[in-house]
């Protein structure tokens, strides 16, 4: 072959050598066996590394593996029947992995799962990608490598923060399935962490088990009676590996701060954060061990009364020798369980156990279900969610109180929460339990509900219209079993505004609550006056001695 003719062979790699930056293929086309029979005359083959290939990645990102690495080459193979590429990786002088190749007349491309031959993960660090053009018979043709870098990169702690609106506290009211195990999770507690337990083996990491595999993501905690446990713990609660809910006013507008460690990227290698998809980064968004990026959400996560998942998924980006960025396959996932609140507790008391418990607060934002964060509304839909979904009888028997207590005066009651949630006196309620429930779970979620006693002026009771007791089918004037038809007294709840609210019973709203037909009236809402006219024929004599808040106990 003339030395012009040798020329022409190798121009196609040397252009696509200086498109790309890469050194061209380090062989004299004298090395190469001669072609035989009709691929005499066909053009010589070439292969360099594609502009777009994947230069960094972690293969242990969440959803690397229904994206992959892909190594791909551009190529002339021109037209010489059974040509075909493959891809090998290497480090050093030992191979790491053959990969099957995906072969075209102009180029070629692999997938790599970022694993050796044996499947195990190959540790982070530089590997050289090797592209290789062979003939039919298996003979080398053409070859080329380019160096690509694993690296290993994740999140460890994501602390959410109102920018507007505000966070909450929230209790758990049996740490270790303790009854009255009281637990806070303050404003303060970082609501997602990821991270190596104390227990286990030292070659453990944040990101990784000892294993080598990544760690699983921790997902929102199911319990809503106890925090995840350890008895490591100074506390008994587990502080290492969790996502607990948190609580906010609805509408709060939210920042999200997350830890990350980048604990084997070498320095030649940048890495950037990407922000999830809805929100913006705030301020440098390098990736570096242990730095904390902060960014802001578009639209509040928690519009309204209910149970929200926020899924936030942190996306990285390497930079290239030219300065342009190639995103890495995957993504790390936070996912956290955010409960709307109408406003801060109104409970009347600072001490513990008064504040939004857990399982109180995840029964009312089911029952609103996001709808709304009118205090109204959601006292309304409480009320239903009481009289209707809770599986509570009344006491037709003697119309006792089972968990309320008003001790020595009306105006001191106190509600046994912790038994009412276990139900440990069992499921029949009076009106007072009504009460307690219906204003102990508005509070909770910021509608002020107080409770108040209606008695007679000067009698020992009033009679009663037809009412439906809770728990009970079809309307009676006599709710009791000895033919009683009338209260001693009877509580109701409302908030400052003087409305009656009440779970205890349905009223007759038909105009005519003396006598059949009945329509069904759940009170919520209504004024004292049309509360009273429904409920007895003495109304006008019926009147609200009480106006006070619950205590817990």
């Amino acid at each position: 072959m003339s030395r012009a003719r040798r020329l022409l062979a190798i121009g196609p790699w040397a252009l696509a050598a200086c498109a790309n930056e890469v050194e061209p293929p380090r062989f004299l086309l004298e090395d190469l066996p001669p072609p035989a029979g009709d691929a005499v005359e066909t053009a010589r083959p070439w292969i360099a590394p594609a502009p777009d290939m994947l230069r960094v990645a972690d293969p242990k990102l969440a959803g690397f593996a229904e994206e992959g690495w892909r190594l791909s080459f551009v190529a002339g193979l021109h037209t010489a029947e059974g040509r075909r590429c493959r891809v090998v990786v290497a480090r050093g002088e030992a191979e790491i992995a053959r990969l099957a190749a995906e072969s075209s007349p102009t180029g070629c491309e692999a997938t790599w799962n970022g694993r050796d031959a044996m499947d195990r993960y190959v540790q982070p660090g530089p590997v050289r990608v090797v592209g290789i053009v062979e003939g039919p018979t298996g003979v080398e043709l053409a070859r080329t490598s380019v160096d690509v870098e694993l690296v290993r990169v994740g999140i460890t702690e994501v602390q959410l923060e109102a920018v507007s609106g505000a966070r909450l506290p929230l209790l758990y009211r049996a740490a270790g399935g303790v009854r009255q195990g009281f637990w806070e999770a303050r404003t303060t507690l970082a609501p997602w962490r990821m991270g190596r337990d104390r227990s286990e083996a030292a070659r453990a990491t944040d990101l990784d088990l000892a294993s080598g595999a990544p760690r699983p993501a921790p997902e929102p905690w199911e319990d809503l009676d106890s925090p995840p446990m350890d008895a490591s713990s100074p506390d008994g609660v587990e502080r290492d590996h969790y996502a607990l809910p948190t609580a906010w006013v609805a509408g709060s507008r939210l920042r999200a701060t997350a830890r990350l460690a980048v604990p084997a990227a070498s320095d030649a290698v940048m890495l950037r954060v990407v922000a999830p998809d809805g929100a913006r980064v705030l301020g440098d968004p390098t990736a570096r061990d242990g730095a904390a990026i902060g960014v802001e959400l578009g639209a509040s996560p928690v519009p309204a009364v209910g149970r929200y998942e926020l899924d936030l998924r942190w996306r990285f980006e390497a930079r290239l020798g030219d300065g342009s960025w190639q995103r890495l396959p995957g993504a790390v996932l936070t996912r956290m369980r955010l409960y709307g609140l109408v406003g801060a507790p109104v409970l009347g008391f600072t001490d513990v156990p008064h504040r939004a418990w857990v399982d109180v607060v995840d029964t009312v934002a089911g029952w609103v279900d996001g709808a709304t964060a009118e205090p109204a509304a959601v006292a309304a839909r409480i009320v239903e969610g009481v009289f209707w979904e809770m599986g509570l009888r009344y006491d037709r028997e003697r119309g006792a109180s089972h968990y309320t207590d008003y001790g020595s005066s009306w105006s001191v009651a106190s509600f046994d929460l912790s038994w009412f949630q276990d139900r440990a006196y069992g499921d029949v309620v009076n009106c007072s339990d009504a009460a307690s429930i219906v204003s102990t779970y508005a509070s909770m979620v910021g509608v002020d509900f107080r409770y108040h006693i209606l008695q007679h002026r000067w009698a020992d009771g009033f009679d009663l219209n037809y009412i439906q007791a809770i728990g009970w089918p079809g309307f009676t004037e006599r709710p009791f079993v000895t033919g009683r038809g009338g209260f001693r007294y009877h509580a109701v709840v409302g908030p400052p505004d003087g409305t009656f609210y009440d779970a205890t019973l349905a009223l007759d709203g038909d105009g005519r609550p003396e006598a059949p037909p009945h329509s069904l009236l759940l009170p919520t809402g209504l004024s004292p006056t049309v509360y009273l006219r429904a409920l007895s024929s003495e109304w006008m004599n019926v009147v609200a001695s009480v106006d006070a808040k619950v205590r817990l106990r």
